[in-house]
């Protein structure tokens, strides 16, 4: 699995205890495995410290809850919840422990050798960014499944796609798990979990997938985003829980076959799924003894099915294993068919029930027979009579909550449940006793995220809850309630947006997606509360913005926005949804009409709510798309309008995108003049902050997104070294800062554009790949064609001459998705290609497409340039008048708009047509002095080709002359 480095500190000494491969450092509440950290809720660390400072002595439950829940009143179940999370950190989940032993009814003791000492602890790490793929949970505790794993790892070795299949509460997911972490060093790329029990809607299966793999940006052509993803990578996809999803997972894993690729495919599933070269494994039940007299302890925890048992009733009833009990609970493992699932929830009711008194229920509930084998249950059946056994032992606040829990698709805190909990009448100490109740009788999991405990109701379980809840009319009330609270996080984590460091943000609120999707799933559809919707999808705008899920987002705000035209909704929250809808259709593959209404939408609502800063943010993305469909007088006006709003704030960061969009557009429409000062201004303002604060962030991408427009000026007026050198710090800084849109823009309109026309083909390959890898987690689909083009135009210079195809086919590709901004120098380049091959017709016919898009989009700054090309073909075809006459006018067309660049490359060109005319000496005159006004980039081919020509001709005419 993937591992995020991190930057570590001086070391520093502290007082540590050592035991078996752990060190525990209560100074920095620190313990790590092989120095590297555990995760440990901080109760159970509590928990830990005091056992290890007291290692031999019994602890005593009193004593251990004062430590960890210091002044305050808890159920004695926290305690045990707790406990187990600690013992499953160390890896001491077995019969008979390593670490922490039970002393039953009275506390714990540890018993492992305790090394103390003062050791070098080095400084916190710097917090590393999330690591892009979803890591797989840990494994539950495994029991008697050592040889299906190998088999398993083994067949994935040769075998792309391996389905674990069998009944619920067999422990599929279990496997799939222990697979992924005893065999992750197999796959170069790591590991992805997909849980497709988080979704109950199959046309989510694709979000799903697309957000565990880290995949950002537009994904508007479906699973093919995924399949590019994994097509370089050797990692293993494991799918879990398909068979509520089975369609959507055989269509994937279909796809999947047929494309090359070195990854594997583990999915899980109560029923294959189907495709044609499926490898199906049958996983079977936990093996149990036969009826039989006289078994020994010894005997009986050798079949899985009763270790399993053993193991679990020891965990929470401090059970003590005893001969005269073997043939009972044997008798219990086989009633459940081996299930494990089944056998834990049977084991958590040891210290309720006797084994005999728990075998006597099962017997009833069941109709379980000892002499009857073939009596048994199908396995559904057994698992869900289970967990209808289990549900029937609780009290009615324990049935209650276990209920509206069941509204959550992934993890939830205590505060979450707590929230939810008010539809069904609970009180706070109703659940806080209730949780850790139902997580001792395993009906709930429990795993601890930093200082708390995240709690998870496993597929089956949730399934039977979710039942049970729609059965209840109190908890008819948990869908809104659910609603609610996600609301109350997202609007929480737009405020934290400002001060909490990006990453951590970014994980905290990207772990709640599932939720989110499944509480506007209920708020926006027909029994739902459009209301709730309509705020719940302004709140997740934040989390869509920063994470770059953009195609899910625009089907959100699609019906958000729709609702809120239909029903009561104030202007300002339909201006944010307009905003959000109009900036995810820009990033799609193709331009449409729909985003000009969601920009129109805004700018009116954000105009009648009478919000200043909505208005430019509105107006500014307005005129971008105007920019980028290539209506450059219409982005000018409005961009105009942006920046002439009264009482605008300096600093804020739509009165800065304003002022450099129009900047930008100005510069587009051959303003230069106009537009330097602007950019210059900006550029110089905005620095590298070194922080990790929001506030600093948003100050590194002011500094990104000005030097991917200020390199296009000043490469222009003759600045090519600083233009390259601008370039360069936009992609770096992007690249340090994980802006990964923002690093593609930067490559797309400077880095790359610059690269090609100073000639450097050592970075135009270099930034071509790191678009393209960019591309692959971040997918912006805009940029595939851009990248497309400058990939070609790399191969044509190179001396591919079937590249020029490859240009022209990209091109064209541009054109069809209406990204028409530059598309006038594409086709010029394309033209000079065309012409370098001879192949004058076909450069004709794109100069000429070129100098009409350029005349429709108002894109003077090109102007010169094509007038340039287009004269090099008149001359190419032996029409030397009309081509000098266009050369004279391409020359003052770049010198009118100051494009130094232009002027130099048009001077180059009629001087050599002068001099093989004979008129060498108006050659000099012309070029000299324009190359005498630059003062760096003598390294591009533009200067090196002027030098040498004005070279060639001094040496010619002094040789005449001596």
């Amino acid at each position: 699995m993937r591992t995020a480095i991190k930057k570590r500190g001086a070391p520093r000494q502290e007082l540590t205890f050592s035991f078996g491969p752990f060190r525990l450092v209560p100074g920095r509440q620190l313990l790590l495995l092989d120095e590297r950290p555990v995760k440990l809720g901080g109760r159970a660390f509590e928990l830990l410290r005091l056992l290890v400072q007291r290692r031999g002595e019994l602890v005593s439950k009193n004593e251990l809850t004062a430590a960890a829940w210091p002044g305050t009143f808890v159920h004695d179940s926290n305690l045990k919840v707790n406990m187990w999370s600690l013992r499953r950190s160390l890896g001491d989940t077995q019969i008979e422990p390593i670490y922490i032993a039970t002393v039953a009814r009275r506390g714990y003791k540890f018993i492992a050798d305790v090394r103390v000492g003062i050791g070098n602890i080095e400084e916190e790490p710097t917090p590393a960014d999330p690591p892009p793929l979803t890591q797989p949970p840990l494994p539950r505790g495994i029991v008697g499944r050592k040889a299906d794993i190998t088999a398993i790892a083994d067949l994935l070795a040769e075998d792309r796609h391996v389905t674990l299949a069998g009944a619920g509460g067999i422990g599929k997911t279990t496997v799939a798990l222990a697979v992924a972490q005893a065999y992750a060093s197999r796959y170069r790329d790591g590991v992805c979990f997909v849980d497709l029990a988080t979704i109950s809607d199959p046309t989510l299966f694709g979000a799903a997938l697309v957000t565990a793999l880290g995949i950002r940006g537009n994904t508007d052509i479906g699973l093919a985003a995924v399949l590019d993803f994994l097509r370089p990578r050797q990692m293993l996809l494991i799918l879990d829980n398909c068979e509520h999803v089975l369609p959507a997972a055989t269509i994937f894993a279909s796809k999947f076959m047929t494309d090359t690729s070195p990854s594997r495919l583990l999915a899980t599933s109560r029923e294959p799924l189907g495709t044609t070269i499926e490898h199906v494994v049958r996983l079977g039940s936990l093996s149990f003894p036969s009826f039989c007299l006289g078994l020994s302890v010894d005997q009986a925890v050798r079949f899985p099915a009763v270790e399993l048992f053993v193991r679990r009733a020891t965990e929470w009833s401090d059970y003590e294993f005893v001969d005269e009990d073997c043939n009972t609970i044997a008798a219990i493992c086989h009633s459940l068919d081996g299930l494990p699932l089944a056998i834990e929830l049977a084991a958590a009711q040891i210290g309720r029930f006797t084994p005999r008194e728990l075998l006597a229920n099962l017997d009833q509930k069941l109709g379980f027979t000892a002499a009857g084998i073939a009596a048994s249950l199908p396995r559904h059946e057994t698992l869900m009579a289970t967990i209808d056994w289990s549900y029937r032992l609780l009290s009615q606040r324990e049935a209650r909550l276990f209920a509206v829990l069941s509204v959550f698709s992934d993890g939830f805190e205590h505060d979450d449940a707590v929230f939810v909990a008010e539809a069904a009448g609970l009180t706070p100490i109703d659940v806080v006793t209730a949780l850790g109740s139902l997580v001792a009788k395993s009906l709930l999991s429990a795993q601890a995220r930093g200082a708390s405990l995240r709690y998870r109701l496993l597929d089956s379980t949730r399934r039977y809850a979710a039942e049970r809840c729609r059965g209840d009319p109190a908890c008819g009330l948990a869908m809104r309630r659910h609603a609610e609270r996600m609301i109350a996080l997202f609007e929480q984590s737009e405020e934290e947006w400002n001060w909490r460091e990006p990453a951590d943000w970014t994980e905290r609120y990207l772990g709640r997606i599932a939720d989110l999707r499944s509480a506007l799933s209920w708020s926006l559809g027909e029994q739902g509360d459009p209301m709730l919707g309509i705020r719940l999808a302004v709140a997740a705008i934040t989390l869509w913005s920063e994470t770059s899920i953009l195609s899910e987002a625009q089907a959100r705000l699609e019906v958000a926005l729709a609702l809120a035209k239909r029903v009561p909704c104030d202007d300002l929250s339909k201006a944010k949804l307009a905003c959000a809808l109009g900036w995810s259709l820009f990033y799609a593959r193709k331009s449409s009409n729909e985003n000009e209404v969601a920009w129109l939408d805004a700018i009116a609502f954000a105009t009648r709510a009478g919000n200043v800063d909505y208005q430019q943010r509105a107006l500014v993305g307005f005129a971008f798309y105007l920019l980028q469909i290539g209506e450059i007088a219409r982005a000018i006006t409005y961009l105009e309008q942006a920046t002439s709003l009264a009482g605008r704030d300096r600093d804020s960061t739509a009165t800065s995108e304003a002022d450099r969009a129009l900047a930008w557009a100005n510069a587009f429409a051959g303003e230069l003049g106009k537009s330097r000062p602007v950019l210059d201004r900006l550029a110089s303002t905005h620095s590298l902050a070194q922080g990790r604060s929001r506030k600093d962030a948003n100050e590194v991408y002011r500094f990104i997104t000005v030097r991917f427009n200020l390199p296009f000026v000043a490469w222009m007026q003759g600045q090519a070294d600083y233009a390259a050198k601008l370039a360069r710090d936009a992609v770096d800084a992007a690249d340090r800062g994980g802006h990964w849109v923002s690093q593609s823009n930067a490559l797309g309109l400077a880095a790359l554009p610059i690269s090609l026309e100073i000639g450097d083909l050592d970075a135009l390959a270099f930034f071509t790949e790191r678009l393209r890898r960019n591309l692959e987690r971040e997918r912006i689909s805009r940029w595939v064609s851009v990248e497309r083009y400058f990939s070609a135009c790399l191969r044509n210079l190179r001396g591919d001459r079937r590249a020029v195809e490859d240009i022209r086919d990209a091109i064209d590709e541009l054109i069809e998705c209406r990204f028409l901004m530059r598309i006038g120098s594409y086709l010029a380049f394309l033209a000079r290609a065309y012409l370098r091959q001879g192949r004058v017709a076909d450069a004709r016919d794109a100069i000429t497409r070129a100098i009409d898009y350029q005349e429709r989009q108002g894109e003077r700054w090109c102007r010169a340039e094509l007038l340039r090309v287009n004269a090099s073909i008149l001359l190419h075809a032996g029409e030397t008048v009309r081509a000098e006459k266009l050369f004279k006018q391409a020359l003052a067309d770049a010198r009118a708009i100051g494009a130094l660049t232009f002027a130099l490359r048009t001077a180059t060109d009629l001087a050599a047509h002068w001099t093989a005319t004979d008129r060498e000496n108006s050659a000099v005159q012309l070029l000299a002095p324009i190359l005498g006004e630059f003062t760096e980039g003598f390294g591009t081919q533009d200067l090196v080709r002027a030098s040498r020509f004005l070279a060639e001709i001094e040496e010619r005419t002094s040789g005449r002359a001596s």
